[in-house]
């Protein structure tokens, strides 16, 4: 198969978007030949049969250009493709797929957050296909839709309990409200003094920005300021993170969180509220917003005959619905049926 992906991004190193590097590296693994339309990257470290073209965000390309450069790629190498894969961002949808349509391209959408749009609304209408990782991934339900779960590299995420280090507590993801930090600072005020909470994350926007000042208030209130640190983590760090990690305390709402399945991936033991998570997880990692810290203490009391047994239940759940080499296989044959 012969195919044309359109991202935003393509950088190993985004604290965000890193992992789709690998998902590129596997697709060229899969694939005869990909393409890759980008508004920022580059082609390091990836096959040679995949092709990276910038669109020159990075350069500060006004949007205008970078669309005109857009519709060129599309019709330059329209020799290359035969199908086309718009990871998360529908408005290539609308913008590609008159040409697409003339070519004869079959088109298809990658899409994973609960929240919708007018453009994903019509964009659901042109694609063939839409991908998601869970059956919330998507705001309302579509006959389109094929649920094929998240793709965790399980040989870079994996156990090591030498590293492990007791007492460290840790929450994944940008400072926003959806990820509510609130409630994991108040579950993680009620475990032991000696535990520290490192949320691997960062703000983005102004409305981030607002949002993590009042956290810092609220840590204030708490008491637990001196025991939180919070920061962006390399990509490439995290699997080390999650393998040192005593637990993760998950609240996130929307759709399946990779992060929990990455800290799962480790054997790292899981805390989480979220309804979406609670379909991959065990009945005693499940929790309430009221009962996160209750069930948290409930985990890190576990003797380590339990735990062990824990995290290889966590491990082997990721292993048989969520592996990076099963989903992209998967992806593909959905596009050449």
């Amino acid at each position: 198969m012969r195919l044309l992906i359109v991202t935003q991004k393509v950088d190993r190193s985004d604290p965000i978007l890193g992992f789709f590097h690998r998902w590129l590296i596997e697709f060229g693994h899969t694939c005869e030949h990909v393409v890759v339309i980008t508004q920022s990257g580059d082609g390091d470290g990836l096959p040679p049969n995949v092709t990276v073209h910038s669109l020159g965000k990075e350069a500060g390309k006004s949007r205008l250009l970078q669309i005109l450069h857009f519709w060129g790629l599309c019709f330059r190498e329209r020799g290359a493709y035969d199908a086309v894969l718009v990871h998360m961002t529908p408005v290539w949808v609308l913008l590609g797929w008159p040409l697409w349509t003339i070519l004869g391209k079959r088109i298809y959408l990658w899409y994973e957050i609960r929240r919708g749009s007018k453009r994903l609304s019509v964009a659901l209408c042109i694609v063939r296909k839409i991908f998601s990782a869970t059956q919330e991934g998507l705001p309302h339900v579509s006959p389109k839709q094929v649920v094929l779960g998240h793709g965790i590299d399980t040989a870079v995420f994996t156990p090591n309990p030498s590293v492990r280090e007791k007492g460290t507590v840790v929450s994944v993801g940008r400072v926003t409200r959806s990820k509510k930090y609130d409630v994991i600072l108040r579950a993680f005020q009620q475990l032991s003094s000696a535990s520290r909470l490192l949320i691997a994350g960062g703000t983005v926007t102004a409305r981030d920005e607002e949002e993590w000042r009042s956290l810092q208030a609220l840590m204030c209130e708490l008491g637990i300021t001196s025991r939180v640190d919070v920061r962006w983590i390399d990509p490439q760090e995290m699997p080390s993170l999650l393998q040192r990690a005593d637990l993760l305390l998950h609240a996130c709402v929307g759709g399946l969180d990779k992060a929990v399945l990455e800290a799962m991936a480790c054997g790292c033991p899981v805390v989480s509220s979220s309804e979406a998570a609670a379909s991959v997880l065990p009945p005693s990692c499940r929790a309430t917003d009221e009962t996160l810290g209750q069930t948290a203490l409930a985990l890190l009391g576990l003797s380590e005959g339990d735990r062990n047994a824990l995290s290889q239940d966590l491990r082997r759940r990721v292993l048989e619905g969520h592996d990076v080499k099963r989903l992209i296989a998967a992806m593909v044959r959905e596009m050449e049926g």
